[in-house]
């Protein structure tokens, strides 16, 4: 855990089985991001269990056992606390629907790390965010991506080629 500071939320980088992660696009903002958010009282202080639970009701995705990648500092708050990042692999989905916390429903799409990056606005910190994703994908045993469109997650498809839910 980051020295002194709280750890407020958990985020994932969720791959399909080509390596592929799952970004999370509004369908009323247009706002990208990953799955994950704020740890409540029912994930007993386990960010693990926020991004099971938070990938749930956000993506209606089911993940394996995420591995920890890090922390990020986040200081834009009235308080600064800690954002832990994760990498798991998708096991199983459902349709999407509307998420209860925020009322937003969320389009699910598949990039590569390196386009994932670009939706975000990461400066100076997007090299060492990327090395640390591409090392929890080859720590859950999945190939690095070959860049293409990006692709909605759709029911009875993981990944090009994959049949597999």
């Amino acid at each position: 855990m980051p020295v002194k500071l709280p750890v407020t939320q958990a985020w994932g980088w969720l791959f399909a089985e080509d390596g592929r992660a799952l970004v999370l696009v509004g369908q009323d903002t247009g706002s990208a991001c990953l799955p994950g958010g704020t740890l409540e009282p029912a994930d007993h202080g386990d960010p693990a269990q926020t991004l099971h639970r938070e990938a749930w009701e956000e993506a209606r995705v089911r993940i394996g056992t995420p591995h920890f990648l890090g922390y990020l500092h986040d200081d834009t708050g009235r308080r600064p606390c800690a954002r832990a990042r994760y990498a798991a692999h998708i096991t199983g989905w459902e349709p999407p629907r509307r998420d209860e916390a925020t009322g937003q429903t969320y389009s699910r799409l598949l990039a590569t790390p390196e386009q994932t990056a670009q939706l975000f606005d990461w400066g100076d910190e997007a090299a060492a965010q990327l090395a640390a994703v591409h090392a929890g994908r080859e720590k859950l045993g999945l190939p690095a991506a070959a860049r293409q469109p990006l692709t909605e997650l759709v029911p009875g498809r993981l990944a090009e080629g994959s049949g597999a839910q």
